[in-house]
């Protein structure tokens, strides 16, 4: 049997971006803030953190899918069902 974190996947190419748009908006801001700006990048420090933050949720929101299919997963597997909390017993 496989382990949860063995099975968990994310979208690291999602992470990985994020984490190089957090760095490039650090880096573009403290640019700024003494006059210069990087030649590559022609929108606000603000915008590249909005974008890596997109990301960031999105990332997040896949993982607590996965979660809860492994969860469901495990349940099934052990042979208990989820009770239906809309119809009583």
């Amino acid at each position: 049997m496989t382990s949860h974190t063995s099975r968990l996947f994310t979208a690291p190419v999602f992470l990985g971006t994020a984490f190089l748009l957090f760095g490039v908006a650090i880096v573009e801001k403290l640019l700024n803030l003494f006059g210069a700006s990087l030649p590559v990048v022609d929108v606000f420090p603000r915008q590249l953190l909005e974008w890596a933050v997109t990301l960031l949720m999105f990332e997040i929101a896949l993982m607590l899918r996965q979660m809860i299919e492994m969860r469901f997963e495990d349940r099934r597997d052990a042979g208990t069902a989820a009770p239906d909390r809309r119809h009583p017993h």
